[in-house]
């Protein structure tokens, strides 16, 4: 399958606290990459796609985004529900600080993505 994405995501499988807009609580989830163009979480819930609308994203590493996203694709088992979202909403220093996030908790994935493109 070819890749139609601009921006490479990185491989992160980190766990994080995702909210929704007129949410109670935070919903565990484990965000399974991410670029500034959108990210891959996957969560025992099944959610409605609108709930990505407004969102915000608490991962560790006191790292938190604050987002709105439409569901490019949605893929369930039985264990979980994977969203692949692309951001509709979110700030540019946010997009600079997801690369940020990256770099200073995953340095390997950025060399990795280097030499990819040296190839």
């Amino acid at each position: 399958m070819d890749e139609r994405r601009s921006m490479p995501r990185w491989q992160i499988n980190q766990d994080a606290e995702l909210t929704v807009e007129n949410g109670f609580r935070s919903i565990p989830c484990v965000v399974e990459d991410i670029s500034p163009g959108g990210l891959c979480i996957s969560l025992k819930r099944n959610l409605f796609d609108d709930v990505f609308s407004n969102f915000k994203l608490a991962l560790d590493g006191d790292f938190e985004l604050n987002a709105g996203a439409h569901v490019a694709w949605h893929d369930q088992t039985d264990e979980k529900n994977i969203y692949g979202l692309s951001f509709n909403r979110i700030e540019d220093s946010i997009r600079g600080r997801i690369a940020q996030y990256v770099q200073e908790n995953f340095p390997d994935l950025l060399v990795k993505q280097w030499w990819k493109g040296a190839q």
